[in-house]
Order: C-alpha cells, then sequence, then structure tokens
C-alpha cells in the first residue's frame, strides 16, 4: 500500500491520526460505544459516516483449540450448519420436516453401527440404510427452502452472509444497509437461538470433499498440516481446523448440538457493528433481540502446554507437486511485548523488495522463488514464527535453508539498522491505516482485539509498540527464539504420481 493508492479519505484519515497516536486512540476511544447485555453478550458499536451502510459481525470465542480429541472439525461443521437455517427460516412447516430428521437421525445411528463392525460390516444392510435415507432426504425436501438465509438479506440489499473459523474464534459476518439493521439483528439472534441441523450428513460429506480437495490432493494443504503436526506434540494446535479426516467422518448431530450449546453462549460471544448507525438505537436493538437469550457456564477448558522444544524436527512431505520449506521457531503470541518485536523481525527479514531475504534469496543469490514470514496458527496461546520458502530450479531447499540460517544469525549477531526500524514503523502505521478503511474491517480488527487480546484497544497501542521496538530488542528476541533447537522444518519434496 502506497500513498499513490490510498483514497482522499483515507489519506485525510492518515493526516488526521498521525503523528499524534495517542490522540487517536483517545478519539476512538470516544466514538466506540461499548454496551455489555445481561446475559454477558458484549457490544462494540462504532458510528462512521461514509456511507448508508453497516457491517454486522458476530464472534464467538470458540475455534479448533476448544475441540475434544476425537472430535475435530466439528467447529468447522457447526459453521456450515448455521447456514441450514432455523426452526422459522429455510422451512415451510418446520413440524412436518422434523419427524423425517428424526428417522433419518435413527437410520444413521443403524448405519454407523453396522460400519462399525469393519471388515464383518453386512454391505448389503448398508445399501438399503443408505438407499432409505435417499427416500427420506426426497420426503423431506418438500418443506425445505434452500439458501433462504442468504436470499432473505440479498433481498435486502446485503452483498450476502459469510463465516469462518479459525483455531481461536468463529465469526459470522454480514454488511446491510443501514436501514435494515432490525433485519440483521433479528436474523442473527435467530440463528444464535433456534438452529436446526438439516441435511447434516449431507454436509458433512461436503467437508470431507472440502477436506479432500484442501488437505489430501493440496500439497500446500498437506505440508502445512504435517508441519503443524510436527511442531506441536500437545498442543491443540497442532490439530487442522477442518478436522482430521477419521474425526469428521465419525461425527453426528449429537455432537454438534452439545458443541453448540456449550460455546455458543451470550456470555461467550462479541458483536461489532461498524458504519452508519445511531448507537443507542444499535443498543435497544441489541436487547431486544438477543437480550432474553439465557447465559450458561461454559466449559472447564484445560489446554495441553506445549513443551519446550529440545531439538530441531523435520518432517518430509512427498507429493507431485514443486519444493517448498516452511520453517517454525516457537513464540508468545499477541500482546506479549516479544510478539512486538517479531513483527519487525518479520518485515525486516520479508516485508518488500529491500527486506534482507528477498534481496537476499529473490534478487541475489537467485535461489528462491519467493520467501515470506508470518506467526501462526493463533493467538490465544503461544504460537509460531514462521519463513516459507520455495527453491527456484535447480536450487534445492538445503540451499534456501543455509541461506536463512546465514541472515537468522546476522538477526543475532549484529544490529539492525536504524533505516530498518524507521521503514517498519512506516508499514505498521500504513496497516493500522488500511485495516480502518473500511467498516467490515474495522469490526473485524475490533472483535478480534477484544476476544483475543482482552481489549480493543490494543488495535492502537499496537502502532505505538512497534515504534519503541529498538535494534537490541531484535538482537535479544532473535538469541532467544531463532535458534536451531527451536525449530520445526517441513519440507514439501516432489514425487511422481504413481508413488503417492
Amino acid at each position: 500500500m502506497t500513498w499513490r493508492v490510498f483514497s482522499a479519505q483515507t489519506a485525510a484519515l492518515f493526516l488526521f491520526l498521525f503523528p499524534a497516536l495517542a490522540h487517536a486512540q483517545s478519539t476512538f476511544a470516544e466514538r466506540v460505544v461499548e454496551h455489555r447485555l445481561s446475559n454477558g453478550l458484549r457490544v462494540l458499536i462504532l458510528p462512521r459516516r461514509q456511507s448508508p451502510t453497516c457491517a454486522f459481525y458476530i464472534l464467538h470465542r470458540v475455534g479448533g483449540v476448544d475441540e475434544e480429541s476425537g472430535r475435530t472439525g466439528v467447529t468447522h461443521m457447526l459453521e456450515h450448519m448455521l447456514f441450514k437455517g432455523t426452526t422459522t427460516i429455510g422451512t415451510r412447516d418446520y413440524e412436518k420436516e422434523k419427524p423425517i430428521w428424526d428417522q433419518i437421525e435413527r437410520l444413521h445411528d443403524e448405519l454407523e453401527a453396522e460400519r462399525n463392525k469393519g471388515d464383518k460390516a453386512d454391505k448389503r444392510r448398508i445399501a438399503e440404510l443408505k438407499q432409505r435415507e435417499q427416500e427420506l432426504l426426497q420426503q423431506v425436501s418438500q418443506w425445505l427452502i434452500p439458501q433462504e438465509y442468504d436470499r432473505i438479506f440479498e433481498r435486502a440489499g446485503s452483498p450476502g452472509t459469510n463465516a469462518w473459523t479459525s483455531n481461536d474464534v468463529t465469526v459470522y459476518t454480514v454488511s446491510v444497509p443501514a436501514n435494515r439493521i432490525e433485519l440483521a439483528a433479528l436474523m442473527q439472534a435467530d440463528q444464535m437461538s433456534h438452529p436446526v441441523w438439516r441435511q447434516f450428513y449431507q454436509e458433512r460429506d461436503v467437508v470431507l470433499e472440502e477436506r479432500r480437495q484442501s488437505v489430501n490432493d493440496n500439497p500446500d494443504g498437506a505440508l502445512w498440516e504435517a508441519f503443524l503436526a510436527t511442531a506441536f506434540l500437545v498442543h491443540p494446535y497442532r490439530n487442522p481446523v477442518i478436522g482430521w479426516e477419521s474425526d469428521v467422518s465419525r461425527l453426528r448431530t449429537a455432537d454438534i448440538d452439545r458443541f453448540f450449546r456449550a460455546y455458543y453462549a451470550p456470555n461467550n460471544t462479541w458483536l461489532a457493528v461498524v458504519g452508519d448507525v445511531e448507537p443507542g438505537q444499535v443498543i435497544a436493538l441489541v436487547e431486544k433481540y438477543f437480550g432474553n437469550i439465557p447465559a450458561q457456564p461454559l466449559p472447564e477448558k484445560r489446554i495441553s502446554e506445549e513443551p519446550p522444544q529440545r531439538g530441531v524436527r523435520r518432517v518430509v512431505v512427498k507429493m507431485p507437486a514443486n519444493p517448498q520449506m516452511l520453517m517454525g521457531f516457537h513464540k508468545p503470541s499477541a500482546p506479549h511485548d516479544d510478539d512486538v518485536v517479531f513483527a519487525v523481525i518479520q518485515g525486516v527479514l520479508t516485508r518488500g523488495r529491500t527486506s534482507r531475504l528477498y534481496r537476499e534469496l529473490v534478487e541475489r543469490q537467485k535461489i528462491a522463488l519467493s520467501v515470506s514470514a508470518y506467526s501462526v496458527p493463533g493467538d490465544r496461546y503461544p504460537n509460531l514464527f514462521v519463513i516459507d520458502a520455495v527453491p527456484r530450479h535447480p536450487h534445492t531447499v538445503q540451499e534456501l535453508e543455509q541461506a536463512i540460517w546465514r541472515e537468522i544469525n546476522r538477526l543475532r549477531t549484529e544490529p539492525v539498522t536504524e533505516a530498518e526500524l524507521n521503514r517498519m514503523r512506516r508499514w505498521a502505521e500504513a496497516d493500522f491505516i488500511r485495516e480502518l478503511r473500511s467498516n467490515e474491517g474495522m469490526a473485524t480488527q475490533l472483535l478480534w482485539a477484544d476476544a483475543v487480546l482482552g481489549d480493543w484497544r490494543e488495535l492502537f497501542r499496537f502502532v505505538e509498540r512497534v515504534r519503541k521496538v529498538t535494534a537490541q530488542d531484535v538482537k535479544r528476541v532473535a538469541q532467544k527464539y531463532l535458534k536451531k533447537d527451536n525449530c520445526t522444518i517441513a519440507v514439501l519434496e516432489p514425487a511422481p504420481e504413481a508413488s503417492r
């Protein structure tokens, strides 16, 4: 992002906010309205008059990290199911469709029991049960209104709904014209209060196919999955958000329902409304539609703490694809002070054409096609600083690894320059401005900072904290974390199709 592509509005915002970051923080503190319902639901409202629209975003503080062993993927599956409608949305007559779903559920009890017999399973019985399921699905279809949830919003002038699941949180999003905010409140509250798990087993097959395409048959996905499972020995960050295939294939509606009732409580939920709105009106609507949803005790969660790493770990994934390498180092997550230093290290190593690894590996030595760095897979618990590199043929990942270690050793032994630090400070400011450009971006950032970091104001403190990072901080953090005994290396090694 450069000044040339900033809109006039963004440029004006930049001039307004910087360099007095403290003033920016106090200004937003005055504009962001905070409200908590008696049931615990936390609401953040930011009035913005740029356009007659608003973003209505809901975050539940639950992700892959909260799943039980043997039921991975349940969070992602639940996200899919909540778009299937409610007792009043997606149906012509819920009382008539419900008994049919109950029959399908009992049928799957029999089907799962037969499949669990393994080699002794009666294949003819399985075929009969599947045929009966198809007959019931045909019967229930007369009562269904497919995709009605999205169509209602589209008829109201919304560009559509979306959602995503991460290791840390699940977020449901919709943007609507400002005069349709009551519709957003009504619909989202109904989704949270009266979901129906219709077409569960068909959707489970959809998720399994999604997994096959994104992991089983995708070299990047397979490498990523093996990398995390090697870097984390006990912490649930090792599990894929989409779930392990064997776990997903055994999920039942009871698993979804139990997980929903445990974690989709208002006292585990955040709502951000950003746009052309009046805070008082928003609070009244939220109280009206969400206020009667009862709070509930959240599950006691004991997350296994990842033990210190005591030596380099390596894993090789062989697939018919171009080679690639991931190098990961355990580190603290935000808002830890050392995490801020890693934001600077990331920029010094890989951000822009003047960054050290890009200049050295891509331009000077010409041994890499690309190199990047980032922190993953979440922020609720200590995470990884990852360097991702793709070699340029005929060079190898081994050459890349040696070259990357040389640059890491420079960080550990030589101070970064003041020019590099100043460049990272400017990047941090530009990123901050970019996040403020849209209602959707601002809603996302407010929710993430408040639910994961503990306070939405951390958004505005971050740039100031980056400004305070010194060359000595970079050297200290590099020496502490960027070492071989704390490193996991995953390599994607080309293999012919026949060898898979």
